[in-house]
């Protein structure tokens, strides 16, 4: 059994001692590498505080002693029922820093979700709404968190829930609006250097990967919308694990539907636009500002039931963040369109009443692998028809944010039509053009190519990443296979011709024998790249210069490869 590390040892010594003749340490309520806070008591007011203490080893990193004294700054100066008030400062005889902050007593927002989530729609918005408001005050005064996630928010125990925002040590402070002095007027006060980065990677926004200057108010709403993402879902809106590949999502992924996530969770449509507008890619789409979240918010209380917009209406999954052909012209065209063939398929060929929602009302909530199991009936094989009509005429069109809808449309009603190479192949078109585009339009249709359409999404998505017709298309559908490699999404000819050319030299003929016998025509192309002439034998891109298992599994593909 081993003992109590150095850190432990230092923490344990310093129980019972008194700082600057007033604090008491009583108790430790948390450790870190570089320090611990402590649980202790203002001698001369009989008050309970929280002493958070650098150790004396942090002379030689003066940015942990800045970070300090920007939350000493933030906490002293920023007073507001939400941000945790901080109350001195100092130093004690060994050279440790100690800040004295308020003592919250509750669990952190990680230990909410991790045992309770997925939360109610009305308890999440209480909540987050008071963490939106202590963030507003903070932008208010010059100072964007930056490191805004579940373990940087107090919340007091039930049935109060008061929520306090905590630890401002990496944020950015314009010195002069937090606490003003002569001569430091424009003082942006930076604890990170040029190029730098820093932060919680799980809670980062995308604009992250342009450095710590991109970060504005804006990314802190981006850091609340994974937070209350995650208090609705109970669930983190992507898969944890390599930084660099969280990075990637951040940056390409579109967040899946919060039932997709959790089909537990029942989250109301307008509530789930609200945190996808939150967690949009471009900080233009997001809410501006705090204000405009909370306006959003109060707009669709659940304390207002008999508001249209109230976010306790019934849950229907198809939320405005994937909003579907209405959101664009061509809804407006196709609404009468729908109706009559509604009316028509369901009067002419089953003589029920138009009214009778059973025929055709709850198909669209289904998780596409159910929708898939199925072929479309009645009406809604009309519809699939029309928009497969519609697809491949949107392909040769110009209108991009049309196609893209109509792409999305049809993933819903049918999610397995890109089975048909005709449609695959307008699917490409529009992936193309409309990734060039950007934008929200552009999100939704990678979505659906890749989380709606099956397998052969996924292969359009390769396709948009080869065709080299759009730089910014092939960018955005590699960070989206890069992803999908590991998952069961992937046909397994795809996975495998991807595994081919993520994998060093050195591994990848240890997949040969697999692309033997899962490969197609992507991965034979994969494979005569790898040694001359596919590649240029002086270059850095040959693996290999002969090497027989691969010659025999190009042999192997080819002869079962059906020429084109």
């Amino acid at each position: 059994m081993t003992g109590p590390t150095p850190t432990e040892e230092r923490a344990k010594k310093l129980i019972g001692r008194v700082l600057s003749e007033r604090y008491r340490v009583d108790g430790v309520v948390a450790m870190g590498s570089m320090g611990a806070v402590y649980r202790g008591l203002h001698l001369k007011m009989r008050k309970e505080v929280a002493i958070k203490i650098l150790h004396p080893e942090t002379e030689g990193f003066p940015d942990l002693v800045a970070r300090f004294e920007r939350e000493a700054i933030v906490g002293a100066h920023i007073t507001h029922p939400n941000i945790a008030l901080a109350s001195d400062m100092g130093t004690f005889d060994d050279g440790s820093y100690f800040l004295v902050l308020e003592l919250v007593k509750g669990r952190t927002f990680r230990e909410l979700i991790d045992e309770e989530a997925p939360l109610t729609a009305t308890r999440a918005i209480r909540l987050i709404r008071q963490l939106a408001t202590a963030l507003g005050t903070a932008h208010a005064r010059g100072v964007v968190h930056r490191d805004l996630k579940p373990l940087n928010v107090m919340v007091t125990t039930p049935p109060g829930e008061t929520v306090k925002l905590i630890d401002f040590g990496l944020a950015r402070v314009t010195v002069n609006r937090v606490a003003p002095l002569v001569g430091d007027e424009g003082d942006a006060r930076s604890v990170s250097a040029p190029g730098e980065v820093f932060g919680t990677i799980a809670t980062m926004a995308p604009e992250i990967l342009l450095g710590m200057d991109a970060i504005d108010e804006r990314s802190d709403l981006y850091s609340l919308g994974i937070i209350f993402y995650e208090m609705l879902s109970g669930k983190h809106p992507f898969e944890l694990g390599d930084p660099n590949e969280l990075l990637i999502q951040h940056r390409d992924v579109p967040p899946p539907p919060i039932h997709e996530r959790n089909p537990k969770a029942q989250v109301p449509p307008a509530l789930e636009a609200l945190v996808l507008k939150l967690l949009e890619k471009d900080p233009a789409a997001r809410y501006q500002d705090v204000p405009s979240l909370l306006e959003a918010l109060d707009a669709g209380s659940p304390d207002d039931a008999s508001s249209p917009r109230a976010f306790a209406a019934a849950p229907n999954h198809a939320a405005e963040g994937r909003r579907r052909l209405a959101t664009v012209a061509i809804g407006s065209l196709l609404v009468g369109a729908i109706g009559f063939l509604i009316f028509n398929a369901v009067r002419g060929k089953t003589g029920a009443d138009p009214a009778d929602g059973s025929q055709h009302g709850a198909s669209s909530h289904e998780p596409s692998s159910q929708m898939a199991s199925a072929p479309p009936a009645g009406s809604s094989r009309d519809l699939a028809q029309a928009l497969r009509a519609d697809l491949v005429k949107a392909a040769s069109g110009t209108d991009d944010a049309e196609a893209g809808a109509i792409l999305v449309a049809l993933a819903d009603a049918e999610p397995r039509a890109l089975e048909d190479a005709a449609l695959r192949a307008a699917a490409l078109k529009i992936a193309i053009r409309i990734g060039e585009r950007g934008g929200n339009e552009a999100s939704q249709a990678f979505y659906a190519l890749a989380y709606r359409f099956g397998p052969q999404g996924l292969d359009v998505l390769y396709e948009v990443g080869m065709q080299g017709q759009s730089a910014k298309a092939a960018s955005r559908a590699n960070a989206i296979l890069d992803v999908q490699v590991r998952s069961n999404r992937p046909s397994s000819a795809l996975r495998v011709t991807l595994e081919l050319k993520k994998a060093s030299c050195s591994k990848k003929p240890l997949l040969l024998s697999r692309a033997g016998k899962e490969g197609d025509e992507r991965t034979l192309a994969v494979l005569e790249a790898l040694h001359p002439p596919g590649c240029d034998p002086r270059g850095d891109n040959c693996c290999f210069r002969r090497h027989l298992g691969l010659e025999k599994t190009i042999e192997t593909l080819k002869m079962r490869i059906p020429p084109k």
